[in-house]
């Protein structure tokens, strides 16, 4: 049991697997570069991927996270032993520890980058505009949208001014191609995908009367009620059409496409009706991602920043005296 304590606690060993490491992620990118259609579906850091779909083709990739894991036990035995050995000898001085403690930042890195492949996951992009949407356990809105271009039309700067609902509460947040809203001490975070203008309504002239209806709303046309039953835009048709039904006397559902512009009026129900104009309202695509490993990446930075703090002071320690 000694021999194999001191096997995987060696330096040796620590450094043909970081080789090895190194070797395998450059084979890997070469395959995903010329092979992109095996990696379809793969996005992030997710690694459950290549669980979910085992070939051949992966086995760079499996043999990669068996170096990975004898690296971490490599790492964490070899910090154990260092902070031993110290403490046998009677090292008191904190800074003196300071390696070790990036090491353990370093240990814990890996089994954050683990926990993250394996339970992370995005959910399919949603649109949200200027109501409430269900985003899961959270519900979002965009109150204000705001762009900025380069010279060249490209898109320099976009901010979109949302308000969150979670749990009862609500706050008010910013939300940006670079800026994703945080929630669950960044377990949980809104990305956005895409931004613009969402159609939220319709408006109809039903003969001289002027109507602004969302999807679902009905209307009344000489006394029938027709109900707006959905809004087609390009690319489904070559122009907005809306989609109208009521009740016909033999109590069968009547159906009637209705393009936009006044050309395109139509007698319907002994009314004559135009589809007018679209009511758009700013919105965003977004997708929710949920990273379950984001606490032990905080744990990380502590472990970091405390690390090289010691490093430090032990350096200037030294340099003093």
């Amino acid at each position: 049991m000694k021999k194999i304590y001191n096997i995987f606690k060696s330096q040796k060993l620590g450094i043909l697997v970081g080789f090895a490491v190194t070797g395998l992620l450059i084979i890997g990118s070469l395959i995903m570069n010329f092979q992109p259609d095996q990696y379809v579906g793969l996005s992030g850091e997710d690694i459950s991927f290549f669980f979910a779909h085992k070939k051949p083709i992966h086995t760079w990739f499996y043999l990669l996270f068996i170096a990975c894991v004898i690296y971490g036990v490599n790492a964490f035995l070899c910090t154990l032993d260092s902070i031993i050995r110290k403490a046998k000898v009677g090292v008191k001085k904190i800074p003196l520890y300071g390696a070790s403690v990036v090491h353990i930042g370093f240990v814990i890195t890996l089994v954050a980058h683990l926990i993250g492949g394996l339970y992370s996951f995005t959910e399919p992009p949603v649109s949200v505009a200027d109501e409430w949407t269900d985003l899961g356990g959270v519900e979002m809105k965009v109150t204000d949208l705001k762009t900025s271009s380069y010279p060249n039309g490209m898109p320099k700067i976009i901010e979109a001014f949302v308000t969150v609902r979670k749990d009862g509460l609500e706050f008010s947040d910013t939300l940006g191609y670079n800026n994703p809203v945080l929630l669950q001490h960044g377990m949980l975070e809104i990305l956005m995908r895409d931004y613009g203008w969402i159609a939220s309504g319709v408006v109809l002239k039903v003969d001289d009367r002027i109507c602004t209806m969302h999807v679902n709303d009905t209307f009344t046309a000489n006394g029938t009620q027709v109900r707006v039953a959905d809004l087609y835009m390009p690319p489904q048709y070559r122009y907005p059409v809306v989609k109208l039904t009521a009740m016909a006397q033999n109590n069968e559902e009547q159906q009637t496409f209705l393009p936009i512009g006044e050309n395109n009026a139509k007698e319907l129900y002994g009314s004559k009706i135009i589809f007018a104009d679209i009511n758009s309202v700013a919105g965003v695509l977004v997708s929710v991602k949920n990273n379950p490993s984001i606490p032990l990446t905080f744990v990380t930075i502590f472990f970091f920043s405390a690390g090289m703090i010691l490093v430090i002071l032990r350096v200037v320690g030294r340099t003093v005296s």
